[in-house]
């Protein structure tokens, strides 16, 4: 799913899974990114309920999203 040098979909994974109980509790709790859409939500919800960390990650990922937007449709 994930082809940058900056970001792999492990990495975007870990991350739900790190912030799951702060970002995503109210979520499926095997919920995974499966498509650009999902990233674009994973971004939002790290953005909003995250620290500055996963804030910097959310960051990553829209600059990804950004620079394969053909992938957003």
């Amino acid at each position: 799913m994930l082809k940058s040098d900056k970001i792999s979909f492990a990495d975007v994974c870990a991350m739900v899974d790190d912030y799951r109980s702060m970002c995503f509790w109210n979520m499926a709790e095997d919920f995974k990114p499966k498509n650009a859409g999902h990233l674009k939500l994973v971004a939002e919800r790290l953005e909003n309920y995250g620290d500055m960390v996963a804030y910097r990650f959310a960051g990553r990922i829209r600059e990804w999203l950004s620079q394969n937007s053909n992938l957003q449709h």
